[in-house]
């Protein structure tokens, strides 16, 4: 049970759009489709350029693999999974459409490195330690967090205002007075637990850090519930526990209370006065502003993207990977009319052409050589 889960935690940035990936968002403009927006070179022929691009492999010099096949291939192992993804990447694309918005590589580079920046690591760290808790790779988070997050964040401008109380209470968040606080959290089915914990905690200072130090959450149990010094307006849903804790003298322990994450106690150990050497002006505000709407405009997009599904009304007909029956059905393609199918291992060669099964003809031999 993560503290800053009740006090708020610190705004990442791309960690925070992160959700906009785990959602589905995508954008519309891939770089499949950047490509074929491309002019023609000269010589060729719009038509047989559009014929050979559903062709992805041959085999036997002739026999083409096409796209289809490959979709086929790729839904039957789990690619069904990615049809959210792509119905949402289609709906951004028309919503961006309709409004001129685009991205450039620059803009994804920029955002790539902010994310970075935000989270304070390498670019290689993020790949070895980042993108396997998200199961992506670096081009797909490009293209499933990155680019859906900027298209996104420019079709939400005009709907994030950022006001003066906005920024006094985030001023007052950070430079005014803070509250530092021991913290016992318990879950919320074990009422009787911490009703008799509490009472052996209010015994005094070591009875509390005895009992802190016993509570389920690893980091909060090893620092014996102390946490960080916090503001009275963090970025949470529910502010209970700040409430509670500003409204301590210092020393003084809370009654039990119940937070979405369970039930909980603070205890307040110290007050940290306001830094009445900053003032709300200048380059202190540009960059409050600066935060402020990001964080707005954070929450916005997924407010938004939910707006264009609604419209879009998607209709997923693909509703999993096949069932057992077209399982059957595409095997009995392979099957030969003996009724058997043959193992790769006994024939490398191709098959002889059997008039009752089509199919495409082996490579030609070469011709025999005159006599």
């Amino acid at each position: 049970m993560a503290v800053h889960g009740f006090f708020g935690r610190r705004w990442v940035r791309a960690l925070g759009l992160a959700g906009v990936a785990a959602a589905g968002y995508a954008f519309g403009v891939t770089s499949d489709r950047l490509a074929a927006q491309q002019p023609g070179q000269p010589g060729q022929l719009p038509a047989q350029v559009a014929s050979e691009k559903r062709v992805v492999a041959y085999i036997y010099g002739n026999v083409p693999v096409t796209r289809e096949d490959l979709g086929e291939f790729l839904i039957a192992r789990g690619g069904h999974e990615k049809l959210e993804l792509l119905v949402n990447k289609k709906i951004i694309e028309v919503e961006a459409a309709k409004r001129g918005v685009t991205v450039t590589w620059n803009e994804v580079e920029s955002g790539l490195n902010e994310d970075l920046r935000g989270m304070g690591i390498t670019l290689d760290d993020f790949k070895k330690h980042v993108l396997p808790r998200y199961n992506k790779s670096l081009y797909e988070w490009t293209e499933d967090v990155i680019k859906p997050r900027i298209v996104l964040g420019k079709m939400c401008r005009d709907r994030v205002k950022v006001t003066e109380e906005d920024l006094q209470k985030a001023f007052e968040n950070k430079h005014g007075e803070r509250r530092q606080a021991k913290v016992i959290c318990w879950n919320k089915d074990d009422l009787k637990i911490a009703q008799k914990q509490w009472e052996e905690a209010r015994q005094g200072d070591v009875e509390f850090d005895r009992v802190a130090r016993t509570q389920a959450d690893p980091n909060l149990a090893s620092a014996a519930g102390l946490i960080a010094p916090i503001g009275k307006f963090p970025d949470v849903e529910n502010d209970t526990a700040t409430k509670t804790l500003f409204s301590l003298k210092q020393g003084e322990i809370s009654q039990l209370f119940q937070t979405p994450a369970g039930i909980m106690c603070v205890k307040c150990v110290a007050i940290v006065p306001p830094d009445i050497a900053v003032k709300l002006e200048g380059k202190v505000r540009e960059a409050f502003e600066k935060e402020m709407y990001d964080k707005k405009l954070t929450a916005e997009v997924p407010k938004f993207f939910n707006e264009c599904k609604a419209l879009a009304k998607p209709d997923l007909l693909l509703k999993g990977p096949p069932n057992p029956m077209q399982i059957r059905d595409r095997v009995n393609e392979l099957v030969q009319p003996t009724g058997g199918i043959t193992p790769p291992s006994a024939n490398p060669m191709p098959p002889p052409v059997n008039p009752a099964v089509p199919t495409m003809p082996p490579p030609m031999a070469p011709p025999a050589a005159p006599k």
